[in-house]
């Protein structure tokens, strides 16, 4: 969905989606969800952040809009069901928010990834606080 954060929330309706409606990216069919633009998409990828990653990108080149929001509402909730479950859906949703988010407050992209690999040191696994 495109749920941007900022006070300004252009409905299902904005012209701001005339081109991604006429032309919506491939394996996608847009939707309204609850009078915000969104689309329902199938692609492939070898987890499910590979797909939305290079999903979102596209759309961001093409269409110019960051989408911002994967439609899950119980953030708090998890699975550890692999990379293309329902806890893989929670990174995406949480990841999306904070690209959007960190921008609006001043963040680049190269600061989120600094930020990310800092916090996950040099790819040890990590299980409730304690490195493996």
């Amino acid at each position: 969905m495109h749920k941007p954060v900022t006070y300004h929330h252009p409905s299902f309706a904005d012209p701001l989606y005339d081109a991604i409606k006429t032309r919506p990216p491939e394996g996608c069919e847009v939707k309204d969800w609850g009078g915000y633009f969104g689309l329902r998409c199938i692609r492939p990828g070898v987890t499910l952040l590979e797909a939305v990653g290079t999903l979102v990108a596209e759309i961001r080149v093409e269409h110019g809009l960051l989408m911002t929001d994967l439609g899950i509402e119980k953030l708090d909730e998890w699975s550890s069901d692999g990379t293309d479950g329902w806890g893989a859906e929670i990174v995406g949703q949480l990841l999306l928010m904070a690209a959007e988010r960190g921008a609006v407050l001043g963040y680049s992209g190269d600061d989120m990834v600094r930020f990310l690999r800092a916090a996950v040191g040099s790819g040890q696994e990590v299980a409730h606080g304690r490195s493996r």
